[in-house]
């Protein structure tokens, strides 16, 4: 008889490696779908506000390069999006 040394689970049996992967695969696409959606908050708030083109412009670049890195890091593009929504809560605005 095999011990399985986890401690049981609700329907008896430890989740399975493929479980857990899809598990895994959820959460990240859940946080996909938030990145997302925050960026696209985050490029409608740069559209609607009430600075030079320029401005615009860099603030746009910024939003890009976050859409870019998630491509290969969604956690850093994430704290990335962070600190830019809290910039512009802030009115911090990018150097020109």
């Amino acid at each position: 008889m095999h011990h399985n040394p986890e401690p049981p689970y609700p329907g008896g049996e430890p989740a399975s490696a493929e479980d857990r992967d899809g598990a895994a695969d959820s959460e990240v696409t859940l946080l996909h779908a938030l990145v997302a959606e925050r960026l696209k908050q985050a490029h409608a708030r740069v559209h609607a506000l009430n600075v030079s083109t320029d401005a615009k412009t860099a603030l746009t670049r910024q939003l890009l390069i976050v859409t870019e890195t998630a491509k290969r890091d969604l956690p850093e593009a994430a704290r990335r999006l962070s600190r830019f929504v809290q910039d512009l809560d802030e009115g911090r605005m990018p150097p020109r």
